[in-house]
């Protein structure tokens, strides 16, 4: 249960990022970490080490997207959680619930903006390089909404056992973007971008699907 709400806590911050103005979006997610904390504590449905997980764990991501950028925090949320739930990630209907639901809002917008960031790294170059001009017109477009879609289809597909059908749907994705890849033939960097980013996303819906599959009875 610990790993769920954590889940669900850093996912609230999320929302309230997205929607609060900035004068008031400190007391906002102060408001709601505070929220949660104490009815965890109230319903018991976490102990005092939890409890202390909790308040750690989401001051860490509040810290890590205030200091460096989406793909750092949340590669430190998938530790935390991870570690969450192999000290109590028993079986639990409800854990299931609450961890379905901030995944399916992390792997939004929130991901979206790991995968830019990752990429970003990725296109970083030496000092000792110089900097290629980049080709005329855009890179992949679409990602912003197709990128959610593509991860919720992924994780509910991974959770009713359809291996196959999400075989399928990575080689569509990839004959769908051909004509865009095979037209950067000379520099190789849309293909790059196509394989990092995928990769990226990929890895996020399943970490979303397992952690749901363990809690789930």
């Amino acid at each position: 249960m610990t790993a769920a709400i954590l889940v669900a806590m850093v996912a609230g911050v999320e929302v309230l990022g997205w929607w609060s103005y900035a004068r008031t979006r400190l007391v906002a997610t102060a408001t709601w970490l505070v929220i949660v904390l104490v009815a965890a504590g109230v319903s018991d449905a976490v102990g005092a080490w939890g409890a202390v997980a909790l308040g750690v764990g989401s001051a860490g991501w509040l810290v890590l997207r205030w200091r460096t950028d989406a793909g750092v925090a949340m590669g430190a949320l998938v530790i935390a959680a991870g570690l969450l739930l192999l000290a109590d990630g028993g079986p639990d209907g409800a854990a299931a619930v609450i961890a379905g639901l901030g995944a399916a809002v992390l792997l939004s917008r929130t991901a979206n903006e790991v995968v830019r960031d990752v990429l970003e790294r990725a296109k970083a170059l030496p000092e000792d390089d110089e900097p290629m001009p980049e080709p005329a017109g855009s890179h992949l477009r679409g990602g912003r909404i197709i990128g959610p879609l593509e991860r919720w289809l992924i994780v509910g597909l991974a959770l009713v056992g359809a291996e196959g059908v999400i075989v399928g749907l990575m080689a569509a994705k990839g004959i769908g973007r051909f004509p865009e890849i095979s037209g950067d033939r000379g520099r190789g960097s849309t293909a790059e971008e196509f394989l990092v980013g995928s990769l990226v996303s990929w890895a996020l819906a399943g970490a979303a699907a397992l952690m749901i599959a363990v809690l789930r009875p």
